[in-house]
């Protein structure tokens, strides 16, 4: 039978433990935050002509890749071969035709691909900025459930972040969102913990030229704890005082 001195040091052995699950993240101003990457690197990726990404090679004049992402397409459609001289691409067999009709909300037509990446926040909350290139320009959408094309038009639910850009540069899209450096659309993100599906609906504004798209984004946030873990923080410092008093009068 243990004595009550071993009977304290017991219980203030499984105390300790229990109370060191129990704190939060945040405590002591420490926070322990996941981060979620939604990059253009192959990964969890697909879209709705060949159902598998694959990397372009790209003109000199679209955004150059980064870290972690590149410019990707559904097959061989970037610059198949690059003519220095003019500081053209010539077309390939992949290149797609150019789109007729009004391409914005909300009756668009059909765009020339459509792009998907899932991802899963790991935190209660999670923010960052999504760079979204594409040439020559795109609409996205954050699906929340499952993505649904109906007749076939690929034309997704859920909710829209930013529209398809009607205006034609030298290049791509005359602003965001396309090709060229500093033409990308810079969306903020404020998500709840859950599965999403990023919907890219690109369009090619001239047939036989390079056609892609690029993005890259880092959410992080701080998880928020359950009452139930601030209650039985509270009842595990209770006891923990308790024994520490009990020692002190011994």
């Amino acid at each position: 039978m243990l004595s009550v001195a071993r009977s304290r040091v017991f219980w203030l052995g499984i105390l300790m433990p229990a109370l060191m699950v129990c704190i939060p993240a945040q405590f002591g101003g420490v926070a322990f935050a996941g981060t979620v990457d939604i990059f253009s690197n192959l990964v969890n990726e697909s879209n709705n002509i060949t159902g598998t990404d694959v990397a372009i090679v790209t003109t000199p004049a679209w955004a150059p890749a980064g870290p972690g992402y590149e410019w990707v397409s559904y097959g061989a459609t970037g610059c198949n071969t690059f003519v220095a001289l003019t500081g053209t691409c010539t077309p390939g067999p992949a290149n797609p035709p150019g789109v007729t009709g009004v391409i914005t909300e909300p009756n668009p037509v059909a765009p020339t691909a459509i792009f998907y990446k899932t991802f899963t926040t790991v935190d209660a909350f999670d923010s960052g900025v999504l760079d979204i290139w594409a040439d020559d320009t795109a609409r996205v959408w954050l699906d929340p459930g499952t993505i649904t094309t109906g007749d076939g038009s690929g034309v997704p639910g859920g909710t829209m972040l930013i529209d398809a850009n009607p205006v034609s540069g030298p290049n791509c899209a005359a602003g965001a969102i396309g090709c060229a450096p500093g033409m990308d659309a810079m969306i903020p993100l404020d998500l709840a913990l859950g599965t999403y599906t990023l919907v890219i609906d690109a369009y090619q504004f001239v047939g036989g030229t390079p056609f892609g798209v690029m993005y890259d984004g880092v959410l992080s946030g701080t998880s928020v704890p359950e009452p139930a873990s601030f209650l039985l923080m509270g009842l595990g410092l209770a006891g923990l005082g308790a024994l520490i008093r009990r020692r002190r009068r011994a």
